[in-house]
């Protein structure tokens, strides 16, 4: 637990907070401004997809531009190598740390993607977040800030898709109990008649 908390911490210490008051300032105003012109339902959605945008705006701040340089490039192409690691290595905390917040960073892409778009499938989210997973990643190597690893992608899409299932199963619940308060509203509206 100590792991996550110093790598978490560590990894969004290095954004200056500017950046996060930023987006929340624009935030903030796009959310009223969204549910002033399109309503409460229309502006919801369109603010998912606001704060979508600023939480990949957040993503790569934490994973590419709060970074040190490093002097060389990091890659690793082969899948899962992490788990290899903690099989040899006695870094087994450090790791496990790191795999987690790999997919703890993505949920929330899955997640407002899923709340954002209409016709969200998750094909659709798995692609989104594995492209937007290999441009960080890619970014990373050209820019020597981190190492560029398959894992990492591959947990990135995990946490994309627990998010878009989670996005999904709230979905489901709305539109139940719309049809329900919709069916409870005309059964008492007969009642009465």
């Amino acid at each position: 637990m100590t792991e996550l908390r110093v790598y978490g911490l560590g990894a969004i210490g290095g954004v200056p907070p500017i950046v996060y008051w930023g987006l929340l300032v624009v935030f903030c105003v796009g959310l009223a401004l969204l549910l002033w012109w399109k309503g409460l339902r229309e502006g919801l959605r369109y603010s998912a997809v606001l704060l979508l945008a600023e939480w990949i705006i957040v993503v790569l701040a934490i994973t590419v531009l709060g970074r040190e340089t490093r002097t060389v490039r990091g890659l690793s192409l082969i899948p899962l190598s992490s788990y290899l690691d903690i099989a040899e290595n006695s870094y087994l905390l450090e790791v496990t740390a790191i795999n987690i917040l790999n997919v703890v960073l993505f949920v929330p892409v899955g997640l407002l993607l899923g709340l954002g778009f209409r016709g969200m499938t998750w094909r659709k989210a798995m692609a989104a977040g594995t492209v937007l997973s290999v441009v960080i990643e890619v970014m990373q190597l050209v820019f020597k800030k981190g190492l560029c690893e398959v894992d990492d992608v591959i947990h990135n899409v995990v946490g994309c898709m627990i998010g878009c299932g989670i996005a999904f199963l709230l979905t489901r619940i709305g539109t139940k109990l719309n049809v329900n308060d919709r069916a409870n509203e005309y059964c008492l509206g007969n009642e009465f008649e």
